[in-house]
């Protein structure tokens, strides 16, 4: 393999420059931290994503970090990120319903209705990423049914749970193990509460949901819970800061009265700045890639934010083109995944970004960035964000 490569400590603010500077010695590198391999082209990101010889991460990552028993790795192991085969498939026709784009457009005008909240938030000044970042759990709590009271603290224990999905210190192995048991408790009580008290939402339909004749198991409705929360919470978290500050650099470029043009803008949004930067998976067959041999068992990230900028899928690949997703002939937008393991909750998440950025380019007069893009820090859990976004 060509070259090296740190991701872990290069998701932030170097990020673009680290993969430009790493695909320019080939298509594949090596994680200096885990040995991964990186697939760092858009095409070949997209063809693994469908590859039957990769799964999803599995407990690979827990196995590297020593978790080899706990109310964690029990949670993890069980989640449709981590799973496969016949079990992965009926939890997941469980809830798939329920994130069509017909269902989540259900959802529109209560995301329009936070989003413009939020945005008025800061009318006169203030931080983007503290108005606008949490709409994502938000709507997940509102989809499942959780309490707008109970919101802050479903989002204390996300933001606990969600560096599970990447290599964690022991600080945060520990502070997820807490979470997890503590959000198990809540949700034991809150499905007991809605098998009482039935109503139109999530955890009402998965307490009497059926797939192939068999019903959800109690532990099974839990563990789908935790799943769709932390799922949708670090991730649309995370991205809705990355577009935000990519939109507001190129605002005049964006058509604000044309949906079209202003969905293209956004999608673009999220191509120029992803909040999720790589998608784990574990080979279970063996994989020839580039002269490189990939044996069974070996970890594969497949770069997202190599793929979004790579040179040989796009045309003037680190240009805002507000336009680019408007023409048929724009590469397929890697970023949610595919196959399988393609993400669930994509619809949701478009619509809660859509509506941020919409909100926050209808503010008059119009909001502008105090500090230089360049200057400004970056954070990373499971996502990538700006760690501030200071308007006035």
């Amino acid at each position: 393999m060509a070259t090296s490569v740190d991701l872990t400590g290069s998701f932030t603010t170097d990020m673009h420059r680290v993969l430009r500077e790493a695909a320019q010695h080939g298509a594949l590198a090596a994680d200096e931290v885990t040995g991964a391999t990186v697939v760092l082209r858009h095409d070949d990101v997209e063809s693994l994503a469908h590859d039957p010889r990769l799964n999803g991460i599995g407990l690979t990552l827990f196995d590297v970090m020593g978790i080899t028993d706990g109310p964690l790795r029990d949670w993890y192991g069980r989640l449709m990120f981590t799973t496969e085969g016949d079990y992965h498939r009926r939890i997941r026709s469980l809830v798939s319903k329920s994130f069509t784009p017909r269902s989540v457009a259900a959802l529109q005008s209560t995301a329009t209705a936070m989003a413009e909240e939020a945005a008025g938030t800061v009318r006169d000044g203030g931080d983007l990423v503290t108005a606008c970042s949490q709409l994502g759990t938000r709507l997940i709590c509102r989809l499942l049914g959780v309490p707008d009271a109970d919101v802050a603290v479903f989002a204390r224990w996300a933001d606990a749970l969600s560096p599970v999905f990447f290599v964690m210190t022991a600080e945060q192995v520990a502070a997820a193990t807490t979470a997890i048991i503590e959000l198990h408790s809540y949700v034991d009580e809150l499905t007991a509460r809605r098998a009482q008290d039935p109503g139109p939402d999530l955890i009402t339909a998965l307490l009497a949901a059926e797939a192939d004749g068999e019903r959800l198991t109690h532990d099974e409705t839990v563990t789908m819970i935790a799943n769709l929360l932390v799922a949708g919470h670090d991730t649309t978290g995370s991205q809705i800061p990355c577009s935000l500050l990519v939109a507001l650099q190129y605002r005049d470029e964006i058509a604000r009265d044309d949906d079209v043009l202003m969905a293209s803008a956004v999608t673009e949004t999220i191509r120029m700045e992803p909040s999720i930067p790589l998608i784990p998976r574990t080979a279970v067959a063996p994989i020839e890639m580039y002269g490189v041999s990939l044996p069974a068992g070996s970890m594969v990230f497949l770069c997202i934010a190599a793929a979004c900028r790579d040179e040989t899928a796009w045309h003037d690949p680190d240009q805002f083109d507000a336009a680019r997703f408007t023409r048929p002939d724009t590469p397929k937008l890697v970023n949610f995944g595919a196959g399988v393991h393609y993400c669930l909750g994509t619809a949701l998440a478009k619509v809660t970004v859509h509506e941020c950025v919409r909100s926050v380019l209808a503010v008059d007069p119009p909001l502008r960035l105090t500090e230089n893009p360049e200057e400004i820090p970056w954070r990373q859990v499971l996502g990538r964000s700006p760690a501030r976004l200071l308007v006035a």
